[in-house]
């Protein structure tokens, strides 16, 4: 056995000499040869617990020294021969050597292992764990004369340092939950009692005929009783007493039909000033625990579905599935997992075995060009008011007769009752899916069955018409009718839909059936959630056309796709615009945000682009891009703006310090003609001087401005540069005193 520690080196082993102890052999007679003889002396035998974590390099106190000598009958050392060390039993000393061939660090802790052999002297060390108690090691090796196997023990104590009183104990149940026995459940789960000293070590059994720990059930807990084994046979009652066995005691709480239902704690206690509770309790050591006792009929179903690994690409092979990045023979449609979870009023499990039955719709549902409407169910609004323990469902602002054609008797009503689908507190009792009878008028439906009374609190509370709710049925998938719950209290279900119908809206739940605890009539339990039918991950997205020009209104098409490039519809893509200058907005929503319309059912959607006032792109990169995105996949669409020329915007001639210089702009345009804004231009001149030498258009194209000076009648030329357009050459001629105007007096 092998124990392995944190890396630490010792110096390579060697079987070096060493001073002998005590040891011993087997005598024999001198015919046939005796027999060799091993020596084994220890630097201490006594050793404490290590609660420190001493490593075994460190050499601390919780570490003694075995010098292992081997001797020839004739007291010469064995010189090559191997030894091998063991110690017993583990969890409460463990050896550790020097560093060798197949020990090639120091602070391995071994169960066995063998020494080579050199000089006939080995050094071992045992190295005390967290278990108090007794543990031998043993040395043996063949002799070479005899042929016999020579060894020799030690016995080693490990203690905690303190006495055996009990200090502490730790109670564990086999399962908190007890059902009713009527329930058909587990009425009787176990309590395991742990009780060590104060040295963390399990305390003694106590002496026959005697017990050393009680169990007590606390407070008014009706015909609950618990069942041990006394030290004078089996013991029932609300307080019993038993004895440890290794320091473990066991106890069963037994639920009876009278038992309450909810939390109820079981007391332990031992006796610190004699491990003994059969002649009173002196000095109590107490722990509790709690069980809680129900009737595993189902209160709350939860649904839910896993992240990952969730959908099944289905393949026409029934026996195949189909894989993002692996061959098959997809058949078009995906199954999701669906999982339930059904607890029951006092949140235990429900009872394995319950049934829970599974529904979804994805009808009627707005088009991409359905305004706030698009991929939302049309028959829907938040102001429903079922009748409480009637088959009347209003709704003010409904539309039951027109919206999305209508609905119809056989069409699901889907009433969102819990506060994180919206609906007001006090409302659960409400969450229902009832079946359309009948639709009265436009604000007015009969279902085939009741709603719940709303009752939670034991009186019917009716809070108005302020619950969110839908109307339809199912046109692009199913769900697996019904399930029964695991052991946990879990139904499963696959929901199965078309390839063509990822990211189109769906409301799907999980029903069954559980017990009005005022009226002691059926009561339906649901749970209700709205999704979209998801795809296969990673997303894709992409935009196109990239690049697109500035300054201007352009049509950008986004695209979105699931793993195996199937289209996804019904999205809202979201969208950030990033420019070097100037304004610009997509579908007029500014700057960031969401685009107007969702995907079609080719997954793509049109944007609208607009900027104005963008500088040219420099020649290391563009003027500015737009992001679309979804979750975590992301696409952008470079916007530049492209230069045709440069040209001169005007010039004058005017007066500065009593002399006359020229003011020029230069123009910058793009390949539509624009003026463009952020171009730099630059001058290089002769016979004059060009003042700044670089300049930049401004906002709107407006001209670059240089000032041109030299001597008054000096002629000479300036050439004006652009990034990606030919260069502007321009003559220039300072006037002298003989042109009139401006003066310069």
């Amino acid at each position: 056995m092998n124990f392995f520690g944190k890396a630490l080196g010792l110096v390579v082993a060697t079987l070096a000499l060493a001073s002998c102890g005590g040891g011993g052999g087997d005598g024999g007679a001198t015919l046939p040869p005796q027999s060799g003889k091993i020596e084994l002396v220890a630097t201490t035998r006594t050793l404490p617990l290590n609660t420190m974590g001493y490593l075994p390099t460190q050499h601390g106190p919780t570490q003694a020294e075995i010098t292992i000598t081997i001797r020839n009958a004739d007291g010469t050392l064995m010189v090559g021969k191997d030894v091998s060390v063991s110690v017993s039993p583990v969890d409460v000393a463990a050896l550790s050597f020097l560093v060798q061939d197949g020990n090639d660090d120091g602070n391995n802790l071994w169960g066995s292992f063998t020494i080579k052999g050199t000089n006939g002297v080995a050094t071992a060390w045992v190295n005390s764990r967290l278990i108090a108690g007794t543990a031998t090691v043993t040395a043996s090796t063949i002799d070479p004369n005899t042929s016999r196997t020579i060894s020799n023990t030690l016995t080693f104590t490990v203690s905690s340092g303190v006495g055996p009183s009990p200090a502490s104990i730790q109670v564990t149940p086999s399962s908190a939950a007890a059902y009713l026995p009527s329930s058909g459940g587990n009425n009787a789960p176990q309590f395991q009692a742990l009780v060590r000293d104060g040295g963390n070590q399990v305390v003694p059994n106590p002496p026959s005929g005697t017990d050393n720990i009680q169990f007590e059930i606390l407070g008014t807990t009706g015909d609950a009783v618990l069942s041990t084994n006394a030290a004078g046979g089996p013991a029932t009652g609300k307080k019993v007493t038993s004895h440890t066995v290794s320091g473990v005691a066991v106890v069963s709480f037994q639920a009876g039909e009278g038992t309450p239902q909810g939390p109820i704690q079981l007391q332990t206690t031992v006796d610190r000033a004699d491990n003994n509770v059969s002649n009173g309790i002196q000095d109590p050591v107490m722990a509790t625990a709690s069980v809680i006792v129900s009737d595993g009929k189902l209160y709350s179903v939860t649904i839910t579905s896993p992240n990952v690994d969730a959908i099944r690409v289905n393949s026409v092979d029934p026996d195949t599935s189909v894989q993002p990045g692996t061959s098959g023979n997809p058949d078009a449609t995906y199954s999701l997992t669906v999982s339930a979870l059904g607890t029951d009023r006092q949140g235990n499990p429900v009872l394995p075995g319950t049934p829970i039955r599974f529904g979804s719709i994805d009808e009627p549902v707005g088009t991409p060009d359905a305004g706030v409407w698009a991929n939302q169910f049309l028959l829907a609004g938040n102001d429903g008011n079922p009748q409480e323990g009637g088959t009347t469902f209003t709704a003010p602002t409904g539309h039951f007769t027109t919206a999305g054609g209508g609905a119809g008797p056989g069409d699901a009503l889907v009433v969102f009752g819990k506060t994180h689908h919206g609906a007001p507190h006090g409302n659960e009792d409400l969450e229902s899916v009832v079946t359309v009878q009948r639709v009265n008028s436009a604000t007015n439906l009969t279902t085939a069955s009741a709603f719940n009374r709303n009752d939670t609190t034991g009186t019917s509370v009716d809070y108005g018409a302020v619950l969110p709710y839908l109307i339809g049925r199912s046109q692009h998938g199913n769900i697996t009718a019904a399930a029964t719950t695991n052991d946990i209290g879990v139904a499963h279900a696959t929901l199965n839909y078309t390839a063509a119908t990822l990211g189109h809206i769906v409301a799907m739940w999980a029903q069954g059936d559980g017990i009005d605890r005022v009226t002691g009539q059926p009561r339906r339990v649901t749970d209700a959630v709205q999704l979209v039918y998801p795809g296969v991950a990673p997303l894709q997205i992409v935009a196109f056309p990239s690049p697109i020009p500035g300054n201007r209104t352009t049509n950008v098409t986004v695209c979105l796709m699931d793993a195996m490039n199937s289209p996804i519809q019904g999205i809202r893509i979201a969208f950030a615009l990033s420019l070097a200058g100037g304004t610009g907005s997509v579908d007029g929503n500014g700057s960031s945000g969401a685009l107007d319309n969702v995907t079609d059912s080719n997954g793509c959607v049109d944007a609208v682009v607009q900027t104005s006032g963008v500088p040219a792109s420099s020649g290391t990169g563009g003027s500015g891009k737009v992001t679309f995105s979804v979750g975590g996949a992301s696409a952008s669409v470079d916007i530049v703006v492209q230069l045709s020329f440069i040209s001169v915007g005007g010039s004058s001639v005017v007066c500065v310090n009593h002399a006359r210089q020229i003011d020029i702009g230069i123009r910058a345009f793009d390949t539509e003609g624009n003026p463009a804004a952020g171009v730099t231009v630059s001058a290089a001149c002769s016979g004059v001087t060009a003042n700044p030498a670089t300049a930049m258009t401004g906002p709107g194209g407006t001209a670059a401005m240089f000032s041109l000076t030299g001597p008054a009648g000096t002629s000479g030329s300036c050439t004006f540069t652009a990034p990606g357009v030919a260069a502007l050459t321009v003559p220039v001629a300072i006037p002298d005193a003989s042109v009139p105007s401006p003066p310069c007096s």
